[in-house]
Formats: structure tokens, sequence, C-alpha cells
């Protein structure tokens, strides 16, 4: 959703308008030298701001597919999660680098295949 879609709806656009803000929180967190994206009270912020912004806002279906109750990415390095409150009003957003996959994984190589002659 974030950064790949053109958004259509106004509800949307507020939903990417938060999400970037919590993307550009957690690069600037990892400027500053936390490893973990959620120890930046800045980051915690604007994690803050969408909590309340759906405290009062349904989320759209967009959103709805790919953060609630999933792990959904929040650009290359950064997962989000939101959990929908068991009780009151406000969820609660959890982020975390993402990084750790990627060392799991076998770089594959292109090769091209000799040309006959």
């Amino acid at each position: 959703m974030i950064l790949a879609k053109v958004h259509t709806t106004p509800k949307q656009r507020d939903e990417f308008r938060l999400l970037v803000a919590i993307r550009f929180a957690c690069l600037m967190a990892l400027a500053k030298g936390h490893t973990d994206p959620m120890d930046c009270p800045r980051v915690q912020a604007r994690c803050n701001e969408l909590v309340k912004h759906f405290a009062y806002h349904h989320p759209s279906a967009a959103f709805y597919r790919q953060f609630i109750r999933h792990t959904g990415e929040l650009g290359l390095n950064f997962c989000l999660r939101f959990t929908e409150p068991q009780q009151g009003l406000y969820g609660k957003v959890m982020v975390w680098r993402n990084e750790q996959a990627a060392t799991n994984v076998h770089p594959l190589q292109l090769t091209q295949a000799e040309q006959p002659t």
C-alpha cells in the first residue's frame, strides 16, 4: 500500500500520510543510532497519531488487508502491524526492522545462456 499505489479516496490519503510519517521517523531513528525503531520517541509519537486516527476513523479496505491481523511492509526495511483494540478505542501499532530475512535468502544470480552460432 505505502509508496506503491495511487490513493484515490480521502481515507487512503490520510493513511498514506500517516504511514509515510512513520516510515520517515523510522529512517531518522536508524540514522540516529537506534537499532529498534520503537525505541525512538519520534517513531512512538507517529505511531500514536495513527492509533488516534483509527480510534475515530475506520481503516480503508487496503489498509485492513495489509496491516490489520497481518504484518505489512512499510517500505523495504520496515514492517508494521496494527492490532485492533479488544476494549476501548485505542489499538496498538508495532514497527520493526525487516533486515534479518534478507540473510536467510540465497541470492540468485542471473546468467545468460550461450547463443548458438
